[in-house]
């Protein structure tokens, strides 16, 4: 075991450092880190059936106002102030005076209605802007008391459509490397929001490198569950994985094609590592790369034609671009002679990565047609391994800005920096963000 860690250490040194709206809605968009934000007043649930101790508005209003503040474009009014009382009035236009909201300056009002009838929850929630006195938009969900989270998640991603354009990225999943646990690290999967922790991986070892399936079903990971190193594609679901090993020798990592039929792994033989094409069993489809250097950290693009990589083949560890099919990798990075771990922007046009300056990582994005790459952390800690949210507008990143490392949230245009995503004990790293979740 400690061969093969110490092996993976050195490859680490590499990879890690290592409702439609009007024309006259108002639209939100930050262009700064001190651009205001938007007061939004989440108001409770009026019950109309079945939940008369509050349970299910609360658990509603508290994800919705969660998910609201992480957006990084609202600021969330305090309840106490609130004049009305839900239960007293109505949810609907005509059924409440808006009035109420404007004395406490809201810019934006969330009120709904819950009727709960046995197992079954009906929710309805509806967004307002409140100096137009309209409503923007609204929604009704229905499912068991376990999906009450759920409904928040996808009418905060609502919200942002109404708001900004953009439907949010909040009904998705992050998946991230902790040793929260004790010393190993294990993977970990969780809303954005920090409900539902759910540890994927369970065994007194080191586990490495998730990566999510566009469909956000499995994922990819590296561990050294048997004592040499090797690929794992899980069902979390199903509760089940399958083995990907190679014999070429050791793999170091892997990234999973959007449709889930292909893996790229970084296999170590002799000293070298280089990239290998297999299908979803582990067989090989062809080899990518052939140099006696270091070539790992693969990522596909989103329309899984392109593979993103980090190689030391011109003498320090760039980001280079290329076929799926192979062929010669195109140099993406020549500012920086550190970087590494590159993730494609959902619209492939961009690769946010970590590149080291003094001893330290912090995240930049270049574009794939080349150009000056931008430096978007603001220096504080080591910043590390970037992952784009489905939307574009957020990367998930790990800090030890507070001390420990932790995942953290970039809203990428204004450069904001917002609260951890991941609390407890232990180092949080290696973010790798779902795409929207499917029923």
């Amino acid at each position: 075991m400690r061969r093969w860690t110490g092996l993976l250490a050195m490859v680490a040194i590499l990879v890690a450092g290592w409702a439609g709206t009007s024309a006259a809605e108002i639209k939100m968009n930050i262009v700064g880190p001190g651009a205001a934000l938007s007061a939004v007043a989440v108001s409770g649930l009026k019950n109309l059936n079945g939940d008369r101790d509050g349970e299910i508005s609360s658990r509603f209003v508290d994800t919705l106002s969660r998910d609201l503040m992480l957006s990084g474009y609202f600021r969330l009014l305090d309840s106490h102030a609130f004049i009305e009382d839900p239960q007293k009035t109505g949810y609907d236009l005509g059924q409440f005076n808006f009035a109420d909201w404007r004395s406490i300056n809201a810019d934006f009002l969330v009120k709904g209605a819950v009727e709960a009838n046995g197992s079954q929850i009906k929710l309805t929630a509806m967004l307002f802007d409140v100096a137009q006195q309209r409503r923007m938009m609204g929604k009704t969900y229905t499912g068991g008391s376990s999906d009450v989270p759920k409904m928040a998640r996808r009418f905060a991603d609502a919200i942002l459509k109404a708001t900004t354009g953009v439907e949010g990225p909040f009904d998705t999943r992050l998946a991230f490397v902790s040793n929260r646990g004790g010393r190993f690290k294990e993977i970990y999967i969780q809303p954005l929001d920090g409900e539902s922790l759910y540890k994927l991986t369970d065994n007194p070892t080191i586990n490495l490198f998730p990566v999510w399936q566009r469909d956000a079903r499995k994922i990819l990971y590296l561990s050294f569950k048997t004592m040499s190193p090797a690929l794992y594609l899980a069902d979390p679901a199903a509760g089940r994985e399958v083995p990907i090993r190679s014999a070429r020798g050791r793999t170091m990592g892997g990234a999973l094609s959007p449709d889930g039929q292909k893996i790229v792994a970084a296999i170590e033989n002799s000293g070298s590592t280089n990239l290998y094409m297999l299908d979803s069993a582990g067989h090989e489809i062809s080899e990518l790369t052939q140099t006696n250097g270091i070539n790992v950290s693969p990522t596909f693009s989103p329309d899984g034609n392109s593979i993103a990589f980090t190689s030391d083949r011109s003498g320090t560890p760039q980001i280079y671009v290329m076929s799926a099919s192979g062929g010669e990798p195109k140099r993406i990075t020549y500012s920086g002679n550190y970087n590494t771990t590159p993730a494609f922007s959902p619209d492939g046009q961009r690769l946010a990565y970590q590149s080291r300056s003094g001893g330290r990582f912090d995240i930049w994005s270049i574009s794939i047609g080349a150009g000056e790459p931008v430096k978007l952390t603001d220096g504080a800690g080591s910043n590390e391994h970037p992952s784009w949210s489905p939307d574009g507008r957020y990367i998930a990143f790990s800090s030890t800005r507070s001390g420990r490392s932790l995942i953290y949230l970039l809203q990428v245009a204004s450069g904001k920096v917002i609260s951890p995503l991941t609390e407890g004990k232990g180092d949080d790293s290696d973010p790798a963000w779902s795409w929207w979740i499917e029923d």
